[in-house]
């Protein structure tokens, strides 16, 4: 026959793996209800680990997604693109900066940019935005220090390389033709607002006059 043993522990362990990974109490919960259905108790020092196992979790959870801009002081510096900060109300962040990717320490150059960064900024007073959590629980961000972009300062100094996602993106839809890139002659937006400029100014009928030839050019 089945062993109540058994499906008890199961209950508890699958319990436990859904708090450690969603951080939600309901699973604790709905394990230790299914734990007693089966066998009428829970041991109570396992009861009391587990609670302090959700304790010890989840502050650390909601303190990483409750904030998503702050100022701290940046206590240490892992490698090239993640750093430490804590924040005025004392709570520690670990960081992983965005939109980059900085060699592992291992590999060549890593050392140096790990040197780079942790010389730029540690210590030191940053502001910080943060995007999402990664899957290790590290808030992805832009990490600012007297308003210069450490995110852009390791791609600029060479220690990084950049995540050119949208730029494939970008480049995938011109070529289906897809949106704007079904038009004729797309405008970016910075050349719109430079003609905008040039018009306020005076300078303006550049960009049209271009038109104007090329749509007399097709005569």
């Amino acid at each position: 026959g089945e062993n109540p043993i058994m499906f008890k522990k199961a209950a508890i362990i699958i319990a436990l793996l859904g708090v450690l990974g969603s951080g939600q109490t309901e699973w604790l919960d709905t394990g230790l209800a299914a734990a007693r259905k089966i066998s009428g108790t829970v041991p109570e020092d396992l009861t009391k680990l587990l609670s302090s196992v959700v304790r010890q979790k989840q502050p650390e959870r909601r303190k990483s997604i409750s904030k998503q801009a702050y100022t701290g002081r940046v206590s240490s510096v892992s490698d090239g693109d993640t750093l430490h900060v804590t924040d005025s109300d004392g709570l520690k962040h670990k960081i992983r900066l965005a939109y980059i990717d900085a060699p592992e320490l291992q590999q060549a150059y890593g050392t140096r940019s790990h040197q780079n960064l942790k010389r730029a900024a540690d210590g030191e007073n940053v502001n910080v935005t943060v995007f999402e959590l990664d899957r290790y629980g590290r808030e992805v961000a832009q990490v600012r220090m007297d308003g210069e972009d450490l995110n852009l300062m390791q791609i600029r100094d060479g220690a990084a390389w950049h995540y050119n996602a949208y730029a494939a993106a970008q480049e995938n839809a011109r070529q289906s033709r897809n949106g704007l890139w079904n038009g004729l002659h797309p405008q970016a937006p910075w050349d719109y607002r430079r003609e905008q400029r040039e018009v306020q100014n005076g300078q303006g009928g550049g960009r049209k006059k271009q038109q104007d030839k090329e749509w007399f050019n097709l005569w």
